[in-house]
């Protein structure tokens, strides 16, 4: 894998990623959010604490990014990609929702939202990665 595929699947998946979770969270799920606002920081505050959504992401997408390139295989990238984005989505947003669920009062209906919109968005940053950083006799 060359270096510049691998940055390229980085950005490229970054910005998916940012561009995605604000979608869901900023514009799908705001009413929601907004029914429970006494369980959520005062919107100042978390948009002081901008740039540590931002790190996650970026941490987020570079570990996956890494993690795909280390198991690829030489076989569709289709394939590959929603594959891996399901596993990244069980292992990322169904564990994260489902014990934010179980430990805070976060109404199940809030939870599921989260798992089927950051599920879909996993599914589309692995399919994002596959078509990066695909080998080139797969291509």
């Amino acid at each position: 894998m060359s270096t510049g595929k691998t940055i390229g699947a980085m950005i490229a998946g970054f910005v998916l990623q940012s561009a995605g979770m604000y979608l869901l969270h900023d514009v799908l799920l705001m009413p929601e959010y907004r029914m429970t606002a006494s369980m959520w920081r005062p919107q100042a505050a978390m948009n002081h604490n901008m740039w540590a959504l931002i790190l996650a992401n970026a941490i987020f997408v570079i570990g996956a990014v890494l993690i795909y390139i280390k198991g690829v295989e030489h076989k569709s990238w289709i394939g590959q990609g929603i594959r891996f984005g399901i596993l990244l989505a069980l292992v990322s947003t169904v564990y994260g929702s489902l014990t934010s669920w179980a430990t805070m009062p976060i109404p199940h209906r809030l939870a599921f939202h989260w798992i089927l919109g950051e599920g879909i968005i996993c599914i589309l940053l692995g399919l994002l990665i596959a078509v990066i950083a695909q080998p080139k006799a797969a291509a």
